[in-house]
């Protein structure tokens, strides 16, 4: 049967369905591209453009972790894309066009302030814009928070939902005319194959037919894991007890958390803090400025508030971001790209290839910095350098992988000679495993836990010249490049369970912390007595007290409360899922999870990811004989194990994955559309 008119159904809205729409757009707006009615169903009953995790409606108080001028969401002349280059401004430079239209009648130094800084923007961004201006009111709605934004501002993840917002609705106004945009808001719950088509079920009853789909679902849920499962069950006989499970903390319901009571937190990475301000300053109590209190801050509570005792596997908090008063420098990793990885044979031994290379060029750039912040405290910089670099190419040259941490303290020794004082050697083999000591008692902890989040916030406002930071900074950023790097399998499956794992561990820890201010007020909750650490790997059992957490790291740690907040998330699992339309089609066949080789080539040693295996070049499933899917596409979250660095946003510069990714998914669902429906156009004038 010939369809004539082709069709597309993007089965999620949020930022990848926005972005896929934009790039749909810039295909279709080409050259030569393909010319006549096309119809595209976007399916989700989330919020188009900002999805769950972004709504413009949740509170203020959760903010994004990103700087708003190290986000955007269109492609740049450096871009790799095969489609159209498309600029457009970056959510820092939207948010002051935005607020232009607002304030250019009125008069003041703010007024002066912003047309300088808007006549800093590339005429080819502010053009995107004034093309398609922000929505009426939105300015008015979020004019403080415009009005206070810089280039290193962490924005409301409210204000991020309105530029993804705007993204989307600007795609889908930059469509040819004769393209038709249908939105169903609801969740598509069943896929078939019917002829040269797929007929989507959705969970409202209707069905939706497209000869090319593409699944950009983000975050997909799961049901309980064993120890969750058990929990659960402990749980029946007791509705004394409240259970926050883990999930995204405006999915979580705290309104069952009293005040007063003590409560259990699992979990110290960025779920951890948006808790924290959900349970304190949301519920009415203030952090005040007081030049003698811990961090800054002093907080006055407004009685509301519950306990927080607090644990994690390695039972500390994150470092918090380093205040550059700019965007963060980028990384030399000299040693890193020094290869040209291209050209090895996969795959690659993260251990023995990767691993001393990325702590070979942390080292370096910490004594850099320090030898440029304070000359005297190296007794010779050059000198270090050979040694550092001699201790790389005798650990290079082995045979076999060294333990990750022993490598860490091989660097320490060959370069300690070169330290005047100990007390500025680089312990990198430390920050693997900060809690790794001994403690007398849970106060003593505390105390710990204080003191060492009172110097990381020094150092991060020292900026550049934090010796600490910049080595803390290069092992975090090592992890962008390790991602496209080892990308579809490029380390083999011992590394992705061994220091492929743990640099992303480290790498968070250090790199991917809250913004400062968060910690500032962690420390000023800690002096009001509303946050205590039990240590690392706190273990939770229920007991008649209430929840019991104790660590066996710090004698005394024990305690119990009614409440427990897993304050993180499951990463997306499509083999464990709760999906219905992702399990049908793993379940039938029609997809199958990534699987990485052992470097044995024993199939029992591989590792199975938890994400979609895909054509790399296209998106398109690969199902369980092998074989290519006729029409299905996969993008975003649910094949970032198999792809890598897909969570992360889109930076400026920096060629990023999700514009390179949901380019050529656009370009793919395109080419399947337009086949299937027999269309006349030449497909291949679709890349230019």
């Amino acid at each position: 049967m010939t369809h004539l008119q082709p069709s597309i159904a993007i089965v999620g809205a949020g930022p990848r369905g926005a972005s896929l729409l934009e790039r749909i757009s810039a295909y279709l707006g080409a050259d030569q591209a393909p010319s006549g009615p096309l119809t595209i169903h976007v399916i989700d009953d989330k919020e188009s453009g900002a999805g769950a995790v972004w709504a413009t409606d949740q509170t203020r108080e959760m903010c994004m972790n990103t700087l708003s001028d190290a986000v955007t969401l269109f492609t740049e002349p450096s871009s790799t894309v095969a489609g159209p280059i498309i600029e457009g401004p970056t959510l820092y430079e939207w948010s002051l066009l935005a607020l232009w239209d607002l304030v250019s009648a009125e008069s003041g130094a703010h007024v002066h302030v912003l047309e300088e800084r808007i006549s800093a923007i590339p005429e080819s961004r502010s053009a995107t814009y004034r093309e398609f201006p922000a929505r009426e009111g939105f300015a008015v709605s979020f004019r403080e928070e415009l009005l206070a934004t810089v280039p290193e501002s962490h924005p409301s993840r409210a204000l991020y939902g309105e530029y993804l917002r705007w993204n989307y609705d600007r795609a889908i106004a930059s469509l040819p005319g004769d393209v038709a945009v249908i939105r169903h808001e609801a969740r598509a719950i069943s896929i078939r194959r019917e002829g040269d088509l797929e007929r989507i079920t959705l969970s409202d009853g209707a069905q939706v037919s497209a000869h090319s789909v593409i699944l950009a679902t983000g975050w997909l849920p799961r049901g309980n894991t064993v120890p969750e499962s058990r929990l659960a069950h402990q749980l029946e006989d007791r509705p004394d007890l409240v259970w926050v499970r883990p999930a995204s903390p405006i999915d979580q319901d705290l309104s069952e958390i009293a005040a007063g009571t003590d409560v259990i937190v699992r979990g110290l990475g960025m779920g951890f803090f948006d808790t924290m301000a959900l349970l304190t300053a949301e519920r009415g109590g203030r952090f005040v400025v007081d030049p003698h209190a811990p961090g800054g801050l002093r907080y006055e509570a407004s009685g509301n508030e519950p306990r927080l005792h607090v644990t994690s596997r390695r039972g500390i908090p994150f470092r918090a971001k380093t205040l550059y008063g700019s965007l963060p420098p980028r990384s030399e990793q000299r040693y890193l790209r020094s290869v040209d990885w291209t050209r090895e044979p996969r795959p690659l031994d993260f251990d023995r290839q990767f691993w001393p290379r990325i702590i070979a060029d942390a080292m370096f750039d910490y004594a850099s910095t320090l030898s440029r912040v304070r000359p005297d405290a190296l007794v010779d910089h050059s000198a270090l350098v050979r040694a550092l670099e001699a201790k790389l190419d005798e650990i290079l040259a082995r045979p076999h992988a060294t333990d990750t941490t022993e490598v860490a303290r091989e660097f320490e020794d060959a370069v300690a000679p070169y330290f005047v004082d100990t007390a500025d050697r680089f312990e990198i083999a430390r920050e693997l495993d900060p809690a790794n000591r001994s403690f007398s008692d849970a106060d003593d902890f505390q105390r710990w836990i204080a003191a060492r989040v009172t110097e990381d916030l020094t150092e991060g406002t020292l900026g550049r010249d934090s010796a600490l930071k910049a080595g803390l900074w290069s092992i975090s950023s090592a992890r962008g490049f390790t991602s496209r790097t080892g990308t579809f399998g490029g380390f083999d499956a011992e590394s992705r369970a061994s220091g492929f794992a743990e640099l992303f561990r480290i790498g968070g820890m250090v790199g991917s912390g809250p913004p400062a201010f968060r910690n500032q007020q962690l420390l000023a909750l800690m002096e009001a007595g509303l946050v205590r650490f039990i240590g690392p790997s706190g273990q939770v059992t229920v007991t008649e007290e209430g929840f019991t957490a104790e660590s066996h790291s710090v004698p005394g740690s024990r305690v119990s409360g009614t409440g427990l907040i897993d304050a993180w998330m499951h990463s997306a699992d499509v083999t464990a899922t709760t999906d219905p339309l992702t399990r049908e089609l793993v379940d039938s066949g029609r997809a199958r999870p990534f699987t990485v080789a052992s470097r044995t080539g024993d199939a029992d040693l591989a590792y199975i990811s938890r994400s979609f295996d895909i054509d790399a070049a296209t998106g398109l499933l690969i199902g369980e004989s092998g074989e290519l899917d006729p029409a299905i596409h996969a993008a975003g979250i649910p094949v970032d194990d198999t792809v890598h660095d897909t969570i992360i946003g889109p930076m400026p510069g920096t060629d990023p994955t999700m514009l390179r990714e949901t380019d050529r998914v656009a370009a793919s669902a395109l080419r399947v559309a337009l086949v299937g429906a027999q269309h006349p156009a030449s497909v291949d004038a679709l890349v230019h």
